[in-house]
């Protein structure tokens, strides 16, 4: 991918849907984006960065730098974007179906993602590159194409953005899924992306569900991915059970909140439930673990409470310790990516080659090549990554370590812990 990978976070959503899903299905997940990056790019690092990582599955999501930014501005003759435009389509698919196969030679499973949009429509102060969505719609029907041609499978994160994209600007022309650049999604946006990825591979609804009738004894009347070994005690006014759910809530933050206003990710993929039918009609206090919970009235209990979003759950707090793992882990992915970002993008162009041991030499050979954008609105962002990468890349391989590790650690972190609930009449 390119940047929205490269410095995204709908992958990193996903995976922690997987860790928290599926405690027990561990493997390794590669951020292999780059800034900037196109197809034909990232062909030529694909022997070095692609490839050593020995992939088994890998999702491809490429266009936005393919679809040449400078072919749709406005200034531009109208022969200048026809001609443009076919360039572009035709290096973009000439080199997907390049990388496509070099996938298939390893024997990786392929998953092309159609690439998120280009808000071309939002009335914002940055100038819109009108046309540019449209050639990203292209690359998008061409898309399904090579996957026939390779029994490769599709994901769609454009057609359901532009669709997201419409009916906000429909009340609010200078609304966004994207943002004010036109191009990357911010975390609302990044968190869309990842329930489209999700519910086209058919993720399950719930993290776990369990309805129980109170009447007499008690019973278990359905049980969804957890179990109860039994457990079940009921006395006038409360319910006792001890229940191993074999998965976590999904945590979403607040900066990822809006994001449900756009599309169902709870009702659809976070579904943690507890009905009780046949309570004495009132209110009752939920703990699990001695943890206060909240109240319920017997009506709630009875049509069943979601807890999926509620905090105070340990199930909720386990679930942000994987995460706190993954964001320590996404600290050194950083490091990585600016490492690849800085080698493919700058030290490779470097004439004569430098020997990056060097490190002397390979400072002073960057920032020569870097004054070659100086004046340019990217400037500050290269040089960002290139002192980030001088000061990364003699801890290469700790960084790599350190990616690895974590997430071995988030696979630990997340196994499934039996809990105490109790429910108790209040009034």
């Amino acid at each position: 991918g390119d940047s929205i990978t490269h410095g995204g976070r709908y992958h990193a959503d996903i995976y922690l849907f997987y860790a928290t899903r599926f405690p027990n299905q561990a493997f390794t997940a590669y951020n292999c984006g780059i800034s900037g990056d196109t197809a034909p790019g990232t062909n030529l690092r694909f022997d070095e960065d692609i490839a050593p990582n020995r992939p088994t599955s890998a999702t491809v999501m490429l266009g936005m730098n393919d679809a040449a930014g400078y072919v749709f501005e406005a200034k531009r003759p109208l022969q200048v974007k026809i001609s443009g435009q076919a360039n572009s389509y035709a290096s973009y698919t000439t080199a997907m179906d390049q990388l496509a196969a070099s996938l298939n030679a390893i024997d990786c499973r392929i998953i092309f993602i159609k690439p998120s949009i280009y808000d071309q429509t939002a009335v914002l102060e940055s100038e819109s590159l009108m046309g540019k969505n449209d050639q990203l719609g292209q690359f998008s029907h061409y898309i399904d194409s090579l996957a026939a041609k390779y029994g490769a499978e599709v994901i769609d994160f454009h057609t359901p953005m532009g669709v997201i994209n419409h009916s906000l600007q429909a009340i609010d022309p200078s609304a966004s899924i994207v943002g004010e650049d036109r191009v990357h999604p911010g975390l609302p946006g990044h968190l869309v992306m990842a329930y489209h990825f999700l519910k086209s591979q058919n993720m399950p609804q719930y993290v776990s569900a369990i309805q129980l009738d109170a009447a007499n004894e008690g019973k278990v009347l359905q049980l969804i991915n957890c179990d109860l070994k039994g457990s079940l005690t009921v006395r006038p006014g409360s319910v006792r059970f001890t229940a191993t759910e074999n998965a976590l809530p999904f945590p979403i933050n607040k900066g990822q909140a809006k994001a449900l206003d756009w599309v169902p990710f709870q009702h659809d993929l976070n579904r943690q439930v507890l009905a009780v039918d046949n309570l004495a009609k009132g209110n009752y206090a939920l703990s699990i673990d001695n943890i206060m919970i909240g109240r319920y009235s017997s009506e709630e209990l009875k049509l069943g409470i979601d807890l999926s979003a509620n905090s105070a759950t340990p199930q909720y707090q386990q679930s942000l310790r994987v995460k706190a793992m993954q964001d320590m882990q996404l600290k050194a992915t950083s490091r990585l990516r600016t490492i690849a970002l800085v080698r493919h993008s700058m030290v490779r162009k470097i004439s004569p080659p430098v020997d990056e041991s060097d490190h002397a030499a390979l400072s002073a050979a960057l920032f020569t090549h870097l004054e070659k954008s100086n004046g340019k609105s990217w400037y500050d962002f290269l040089k960002q990554q290139v002192e980030t990468f001088l000061e990364s890349v003699p801890q290469e391989a700790d960084f790599k370590e350190q990616e690895l590790q974590r997430m071995r650690e988030m696979w630990l972190i997340n196994q499934p812990t039996p809990h105490d609930w109790l429910l108790e009449k209040v009034d």
